[in-house]
């Protein structure tokens, strides 16, 4: 968990210790690319915040340290035009606040599972004949 907002990091983090989720906590960008690189799968939470300060970089490094890493983007309605730009930049999906817990929830059970995002098209190699 890579998250700069105390009130939105303190949310999460409680929702997914309520449902047996311990997510581990970053403080900067090299903290984050240690404990994620090599990796075979994780699942990052990111925030608005983060972003601002780092820069849309984070996401390449963030793919580069783990490349079965999926970033799950928290934002609120004054930030939203960093989703844009977060979807584009292979971002899993983006959760607007408050962060309903079903919503949350679905999101890591359906990474957990490798489903991916309703209104992402599957990939040929996905396909069944």
């Amino acid at each position: 968990m890579f998250v700069g907002n105390e009130e939105i990091r303190n949310t999460i983090l409680e929702l997914c210790k309520k449902n047996n989720y311990y997510p581990v906590i970053a403080t900067d960008p090299e903290q984050l690319i240690k404990q994620i690189k090599g990796m075979s799968r994780a699942i990052v939470f990111m925030d608005h915040e983060v972003v601002n300060n780092y820069g849309a970089r984070i996401y390449s490094r963030i793919n580069v340290a783990c490349s079965g890493c999926d970033v799950l983007f928290l934002c609120d309605q004054t930030h939203r035009d960093l989703i844009k730009e977060a979807m584009k930049l292979s971002v899993y999906a983006c959760i607007l606040a408050p962060f309903e817990e079903w919503e949350v929830l679905t999101m890591i059970r359906n990474i957990l599972a490798k489903k991916k995002p309703i209104g992402q098209k599957k990939s040929c190699k996905d396909q069944t004949s």
